[in-house]
């Protein structure tokens, strides 16, 4: 399976137009070391991947990851809360000759605010037997679902994008209000997010791993085009922002670029039969 180049994206945002259309786009160029979390979530994928399974991809978007794993798989179902992205992956399952994927809407988001549970999934009883969970909802929200429509033996592989990771060294050289902008949870707070559900349903067969991702930014202006997808509000021109910025690479950069790191939850569950 192919590896991804970046730390947040797969190559096809960069081509097609309709999947950037969708929200599915970076303005900013950059690349990642390699062995990064996406890498090694791929590489747990394929490790316990089956071609006599059938697979659930929760919060699909688009739907390129679960037609990426189609032709490996039995059939695969992906669901997604929003139906601009669902339509678009409906488009590109029938242009791939998809056959054995189907896409449904669910509400990944919550029946509401109090309990954070989403609606019933739409697959029978013991009908999976591998659950992905790339970047998707939090682990609270469809573990009982999961539960009733898992085979015996089933698995969850997850992969959630966010840690405790450092401020860059740099961060004091932004002008406000962006030096406030590499807000991070704890690692125990993101590790629960996986942990308490499972042990409130008493599952104890679980793993996690933490994976540090180094994005590297090439030129200033790579690094002031990646500032608005972490910073709130309008970001200054770049002539304001300039000088600041090219300071920023002669004292810190080196010859990759200026890293901005990211941490990722690389986790795997296994279901009680």
């Amino acid at each position: 399976m192919p590896k991804y180049a970046r730390a947040h994206d797969l190559e096809s945002w960069q081509h097609d137009s309709r999947i950037a259309a969708h929200g599915f786009a970076h303005r900013w160029e950059s690349s990642v070391a390699p062995g990064n979390g996406e890498d090694a979530f791929i590489d747990l994928v394929d490790r316990y991947l089956r071609a006599d399974m059938d697979v659930l991809d929760l919060g699909c978007g688009h739907g390129e990851f679960t037609l990426l794993l189609a032709p490996r798989c039995r059939t695969i179902v992906g669901v997604e809360r929003d139906p601009g992205y669902l339509e678009l992956a409906r488009t590109l399952a029938v242009e791939q000759n998809a056959a054995n994927v189907r896409f449904h809407q669910v509400n990944l988001a919550g029946v509401d605010d109090e309990d954070r549970t989403f609606a019933g999934l739409p697959l029978p009883d013991s009908s999976i037997d591998l659950f992905i969970n790339r970047r998707g909802p939090l682990l609270q929200r469809y573990l009982g679902e999961a539960l009733r429509v898992a085979r015996s033996g089933a698995r969850i592989l997850g992969l959630h994008p966010t840690g405790n990771v450092p401020s860059p060294p740099w961060r004091d050289r932004l002008p406000e209000p962006y030096r406030d902008i590499f807000f991070a949870h704890s690692f125990d707070h993101i590790t629960r997010w996986v942990t308490a559900p499972l042990e409130a349903a008493g599952i104890s067969d679980y793993s996690l791993w933490w994976i540090d991702v180094p994005e590297y930014l090439r030129t200033p202006h790579e690094l002031y085009a990646r500032l608005p997808g972490i910073a709130i509000g309008d970001l200054l021109p770049y002539a304001a922002m300039e000088p600041v910025l090219a300071d920023i690479f002669a004292d810190f950069g080196t010859a990759q670029g200026v890293v901005l790191r990211h941490q990722r939850l690389l986790w795997l569950a296994h279901l009680p039969a």
